[in-house]
């Protein structure tokens, strides 16, 4: 990106400084701060504007240094101070300051936004403004002003070179505030008395503002304000409109004089089609007196604005520049032709005669100097065919390798900058897709222009950059409409269905294209993801063994590694792990042989989760820090990103919250710094999930919340709906359950619009889990049922295996023992199959297993099963942990060992406490007040039942909050306490009645027969 040599001589001369004898092009290599300096862009006589790096943000920035330090104090601090304020400008028009500060030698410097365009001045000299466009530009520029005006700056130096058009058309001012370290100089302050330029002086390099655009009182040397820009503003609307300077002369004296003393003739005494109203306020905006000037930004803008619609200008004619010194009207080519026309030399057949042969001339010439459509480079449409076919096969970076050289080859080739726009978009540098999108846009100002079908992939192509999927299938239905017979283009529509979540359609233009194209490998690929997705694995075994055939007769080596990641990312999902990591082992190889460093990361990473999946740590520990290693020594900063979250997970799945949390945070670092904004999101919502099960939960919906806005921003459907289930679930542990509820509702709604399947089944274990803590089992069974229905429609056996035991745990509850024992049987064989065991499972229906039997009041069952959870949980599983221990804890009391019992509900208690969970919280307390009760500490109990009966009536568990009722009273009756024992014994009928209210007279009396629940009521009638 680039100033204008011009613009950027002109900005150096904002520094005093003399002129460093031995050049300014020994800083290019050096580095300030943390700015690599890259190139010279411009030099005047004070300083010198470089471009430079941002090594940190990895963007390209304009540096402005003086030429040579300035040995006083006060003026280093003024034009930090300057600086300082100049930076929390934020506006549209105004070219950001980023940083400033002082070199190692004590220079000054400035840093800034690199804008790449031409100057006003140069638009000027091209000739190249209409009047309309003028007086927008001039709009643009005055709200630039007037933002800096209200904080408190007056930019003091408004001229054409510090106004900067970029390539999309937009205004950027530069340099506010500069020209104050001009004029507050000591050793170049004006005298008090001296009516003269501030520039004047004996020192001829020091040039300070441009004369032709001071105001009055810039030229006596008098204090200036807003008002001193606007009339430098008014002098550019009249050289904009006028084709020529509101002042002229041979020199600075000259000059000076017509500003203190001449009034202009109106624009339109050289410019015929400028209206008298914008004579008047041009000539308003250059009023010598400060007070007979416009006297606030907002007042000149809304001026312009009531011109612009009031004349509604559509003039296409472009403002001829003339000489400044040009006193003469040039008439344009129109008006000759009409006066000629006018007079009667000539007859009416003649000049009709005359007219037709003009016509037919300038159709001819339009037909003739129409633009053709933009033919590439052959090496660089090479290339881009190239990169195209492998950013339909995933191989992401490998396409941006081939679409960089279709842009360095040919830089003007648009189609190739969008394309490595989104190849850079699925890497996740979302800088530099942006700088690639714009370039392209700049290339493509009339889609019109191109042949249908390009103009149909540019148009997908922006689309889909800015994530309007809609829009982008569309674009791509037109294209299998204008080349239905070929694959590629149903790939592409394909692939647009795929980013809108429609697996069904998506999977149908994948099948065409392999029905087009039986040889199409890519084709085979696609849809064979597709499959794996939702479940459906015969199908896209098949698939993906086409695709590996014809990769390897084609001898596509990385087209076979991409078939085995994918193969093996699938089997993972399955619970196949031993097959899993067969496939991405034989991956990597693939991989290491063809030099594929992002293929290499891939598999390494997936290769750490079938590990971790498989509790061997140290491996998984291993293989992501190899993948880290990799992307790092490849230049990959977002995969070492995504590296690092992977890495964190393995240390989360250990329950090492403290070394997951630094990995976390390093990726979170690294991703902001190198604005990889999806592996950002990643990286903070895994702190969240980190932060959750440590119990910390405002801390983690704090990180939650911060993902889902860029998922939120960039309709990243799976992720925000992945996000927001973790949030629904933090809400769920905060004891916010109707917001969970709601949340999940929400998600529920949006995965049934785009036909997910998987995502539906997840939504409704959600709902499920919500409604099971707060004891509404009859609702829960329904979401839990219909979890195992999906689960088992897409094959997912995992799935399945934990819709029994979520079955199971809600059947139980309500006396269907037999069906939830039944339930629990098939999930405990799918928990322990070999090749596919998963310690998650397993423990719950250990723990579930617990509770049914303690329900059935059969002790020793109830505490093996809950034994074995909690040696399989260890560390690792808290929340299953804490369950485990309530159980155990009453098993031991009703078996005969009271204080052993006690111990354990206090250990219990402690954990959830921790973990800071309202439902475990109470569950354990009850089952603690039980316990101290039998253990002969009526008080603590009645104190420990109270406190969990007020979480439980938040909630609207009613049935556990009836019993905590019975403890209560039965507590009151043993510390002589009778009132209020009968009491308690009272709330806890009322209890029992709305509970039969709420979930109806077949749950009710299934909840009845329960042993335990029987056993309690002959406790109740006592009373």
């Amino acid at each position: 990106m680039h100033l204008s040599r011009l613009a950027a001589a002109e900005l150096a001369h904002a520094f005093l400084v003399i002129p460093d004898q031995k050049g300014s092009h020994h800083m290019i290599g050096q580095t300030i701060s943390h700015y690599r300096i890259i190139s010279q862009l411009g030099e005047g006589g004070m300083g010198v504007v470089y471009v430079a790096e941002d090594t940190l943000l990895g963007r390209r920035v304009a540096v402005k240094i003086p030429v040579l330090a300035v040995n006083s104090h006060n003026y280093h601090a003024r034009f930090l101070r300057e600086a300082r304020a100049v930076s929390a400008l934020s506006h549209p028009h105004i070219a950001t300051v980023f940083d400033y500060g002082e070199t190692t030698d004590g220079r000054p410097f400035i840093v800034m936004e690199l804008v790449n365009g031409q100057d006003l001045g140069e638009l000027m000299r091209a000739g190249a403004l209409t009047m309309p466009r003028a007086v927008e530009l001039i709009e643009y520029i005055a709200a630039a002003l007037g933002e800096a005006h209200r904080r408190g700056i007056v930019h003091r130096d408004v001229k054409p070179s510090n106004i900067l058009v970029d390539e999309r058309g937009e205004v950027k001012v530069l340099d506010f505030g500069l020209a104050k370290l001009i004029e507050d100089r000591p050793e170049f302050a004006a005298d008090s008395d001296a009516k003269t330029l501030p520039s004047m002086k004996t020192r001829s390099d020091v040039i300070v503002g441009t004369p032709l655009y001071l105001s009055p009182e810039q030229a006596t040397g008098a204090a200036v304000d807003a008002r001193s820009d606007l009339f430098a503003l008014g002098a550019l609307l009249y050289e904009c409109v006028a084709g020529r300077a509101a002042f002229a002369g041979a020199n600075l004296i000259e000059i000076a004089a017509q500003v203190l003393h001449v009034e202009p003739a109106p624009p339109s005494q050289y410019n015929a089609r400028v209206p008298p109203e914008l004579d008047r306020i041009t000539m308003k905006a250059l009023a010598k007196k400060p007070a007979e000037r416009y006297q606030r930004a907002e007042d000149f803008i809304r001026d312009l604005h009531a011109f612009r619609t009031a004349y509604g200008l559509t003039d296409s004619t472009r403002v001829a520049r003339l000489s400044r010194h040009t006193g003469t009207h040039q008439r344009s080519a129109l008006v000759t032709i009409s006066e000629g026309l006018r007079r009667p030399r000539l007859s009416v057949a003649a000049v009709l005669a005359g007219a037709l042969a003009l016509a037919l001339l300038i159709t001819g010439g339009i037909y003739l100097l129409r633009p053709r459509p933009y033919q590439p480079d052959p090496e660089a449409l090479r290339a881009y065919n190239k990169g195209t076919d492998l950013l339909r096969d995933n191989a992401y970076f490998q396409a941006s390798k081939w679409l960089r050289e279709a842009t360095a080859k040919d830089d003007r080739f648009a189609l190739a900058h969008a394309r490595l726009a989104e190849a850079l978009t699925e890497l996740d540098y979302a800088d530099q897709a942006r700088d690639e999108m714009l370039r392209a846009n700049t290339l493509v100002r009339d889609q019109g222009a191109l042949p249908e079908s390009d103009a149909l992939y540019f148009e997908a192509m922006q689309v889909t950059f800015n994530r309007d999927f809609p829009r982008a299938i569309n674009a791509y239905d037109k294209l299998t409409q204008l080349q239905p017979k070929l694959p590629q283009a149903w790939v592409d529509l394909g692939r647009a269905y795929e980013k809108a979540d429609n697996t069904d359609k998506a999977v149908a233009s994948y099948v065409a294209a392999t029905a087009l194209d039986p040889r199409y490998a890519t084709g085979y690929l696609r849809v064979g993801i597709l499959y794996g997705r939702i479940g459906q694995m015969p199908q896209a075994n098949n698939c993906f063994d086409q695709a590996e055939t014809l990769y390897r007769d084609f001898g596509n080596t990385e087209g076979r590694t991409e078939v085995l990641y994918q193969r093996g990312f699938f089997l993972r999902s399955a619970s196949r792990m031993q097959e899993a990591h067969g496939a991405l082992e034989q991956a990597l190889t693939l991989a290491e042989s063809t030099g594929n460093q992002l293929q290499q990361v891939n598999a390494l990473l997936q290769l750490s989760a079938v590990a971790a999946a498989e509790n061997n740590s140290a491996a998984a520990e291993e293989y992501a820090r190899r993948a880290v290693e990799t992307a790092q020594a490849n230049g990959m900063e977002n995969m070492s990103a995504r590296g690092l979250v992977d890495l964190g997970n393995v240390f989360l799945s250990k329950s090492d919250y403290q070394r997951a949390d630094k990995f976390y945070t390093q990726a979170l670092a690294l991703a902001r710094r190198h604005n990889a904004r999806r592996a950002e999101a990643a990286a903070l919502i895994n702190l969240g999930s980190s932060q959750s099960q440590q119990g910390h939960l405002d801390e983690a919906v704090g990180y939650i919340k911060q993902a889902l806005q860029f998922y939120e921003a960039g309709n990243y459907r799976k992720e925000m709906a992945a996000g927001y289930a973790l949030l629904s679930r933090v809400q769920r542990m905060k004891g916010d359950y109707d917001g969970a509820l709601r949340a999940f509702h929400e998600q529920l709604q949006q995965a049934e619009q785009n036909g997910d399947q998987g995502q539906a089944a997840k939504v409704h274990e959600g709902i499920g889990s919500v409604l099971a803590t707060q004891e509404r089992y009859v609702e829960a069974f329904t979401h839990f049922d219909q979890r195992y229905k999906l689960s088992k429609t897409q094959g997912l056996k995992l799935g399945v295996g934990y819709g029994q035991a979520e079955r199971a745990s809600v059947l139980w509850p309500v006396g269907r023992f037999d069906e939830a024992q039944a339930a629990l049987a098939e999930a405990r064989a799918i928990a322990t199959q070999p090749g596919g065991e998963n310690k998650g499972l397993e423990i719950e229906v250990h723990i579930i297993s617990a509770d049914l039997a303690l329900a059935a009041r059969r002790w020793s069952e109830a505490r093996a099963a809950a034994e074995r959870a909690l040696e399989l949980a260890g560390t690792q599983y808290a929340e299953s942990s804490v369950q485990a221990k309530r159980v155990l804890g009453l098993a031991q009391v009703y078996a005969g060992a009271p204080a052993l019992g006690v111990r354990t509900c206090q250990e219990a208690l402690t954990e959830a406490t921790r973990l800071g969970y309202p439902a475990l919280i109470a569950r354990a307390t009850l089952a603690l007040a039980a316990t101290q009760l039998d253990n002969g500490e009526p008080a603590a109990a009645l104190t420990n039942a109270l406190r969990a009966e007020d979480t439980f009536v938040r909630a609207g568990s009613l049935a556990s909050d009836w019993q905590a009722w019975l403890v209560a009273a039965r507590a009151a009756a043993r510390t002589g306490q009778g009132e209020q024992a009968r009491g308690y014994a009272a709330n806890a009928r009322a209890a029992l009645a709305t509970l039969q209210q709420n979930w109806g007279t077949e749950a009710y009396n299934g909840y009845l027969m329960r042993p335990d629940v029987q056993f309690a009521q002959k406790q109740l009638n006592a009373f």
